[in-house]
């Protein structure tokens, strides 16, 4: 009797050894989860409170652009979407503030220059001349087809679910409904288009590298020649020069000062954060709104060595 009770003890005490060891396991299992969630908590809060940062760090940016339009003369920017960046705390901000009189009109923009404008993306002669009448079909308000252009046979026919607005454009991204268009191709198109001058003209004070170089006699060289004269003579409080090459009928600057586009982007660390925005003025007077196109940071670039110091 006394043995079987010794054998009896000894499972019994084996028994809580293992349900101890069990239990051992458990908690050690228990707070590695705890550990491992307080862990992923805390980066989730870090990341929320750097994004809250960058985010107010945008708004600055936005800011910034209104307090360089409320500037007068040659104090503020040249709106020719040069990149403007300082640093804020421990923030980078990047600011590019486009008059829109720069850019071509989607609705008004004339066949050569649109043509000129695509040359730059589009190799293709044929594939060119295609989507230029394919945009042009779609503005215009008639069904009748322009040679290589696109009405409602050929959408039915590309087995697409829309029709050709036979209207004009009503927001740049219809852009990309056009029959022959890509994503690529809108990417590198849309920066340089706008709705608002409906002019057939481009005024060459605020107009980018890529809109001067769809106007007649324009060369790489001279452009990018006239775009460091025109900003180091704002800069320097002069007069701007003239465009150096004969670009009649295309270039005029009455549109000018009323319609602007600011892009912005924020540096946080790791985080970025990009806002777009329409400014309009009115007398004196800034209408602010958000705008629905997202903006390209890419285009924003790094400090220059001038501001990092």
């Amino acid at each position: 009797m006394r043995c079987a009770r010794t054998v009896n003890g000894r499972a019994a005490g084996g028994v809580i050894l293992v349900t101890v060891l069990w239990v051992l396991v458990l908690l050690s299992l228990i707070a590695s989860n705890l550990s491992l969630g307080g862990r992923s908590f805390s980066r989730q809060t870090l990341n929320a409170e750097l994004g809250s940062r960058a985010g107010l760090a945008a708004d600055a940016g936005i800011s910034w652009a209104l307090w360089s339009l409320q500037q007068p003369g040659s104090a503020g920017w040249l709106a020719d979407g040069e990149p403007h960046w300082m640093p804020l705390d421990d923030a980078w901000i990047g600011v590019a503030l486009q008059d829109e009189s720069g850019k071509l009109d989607l609705n008004a923009v004339p066949t050569e220059l649109l043509d000129g404008l695509l040359a730059a993306v589009v190799e293709d002669s044929r594939q060119r001349a295609e989507l230029v009448a394919a945009i042009e079909d779609w503005r215009d308000a008639d069904d009748l087809i322009r040679l290589n252009g696109a009405e409602r046979e050929q959408y039915q026919d590309a087995g697409v679910d829309f029709m050709p607005g036979n209207r004009p454009f009503a927001a740049l991204t219809e852009l990309y409904q056009v029959l022959g268009m890509t994503a690529e191709i809108y990417r590198q198109l849309a920066p340089h288009l706008t709705l608002v001058t409906r002019s057939r003209t481009v005024n060459p004070r605020v107009a980018s590298f890529e809109v001067l170089m769809t106007l007649p006699n324009a060369s790489a060289g001279l452009v990018n020649d006239y775009i460091e004269q025109r900003r180091d003579a704002w800069r320097e409080g002069l007069p701007l020069p003239e465009l150096p090459f004969d670009a009649a009928p295309y270039v005029s600057d009455r549109r000018s000062g009323v319609h602007y586009r600011v892009e912005v982007e924020a540096r946080l660390g790791q985080t970025r954060i990009r806002r777009a925005a329409r400014l309009m003025r009115r007398g004196a007077q800034l209408q602010l709104e958000p705008d629905q196109r997202p903006p390209d940071g890419s285009r924003l670039g790094e400090p220059t060595e001038g501001e990092r110091t």
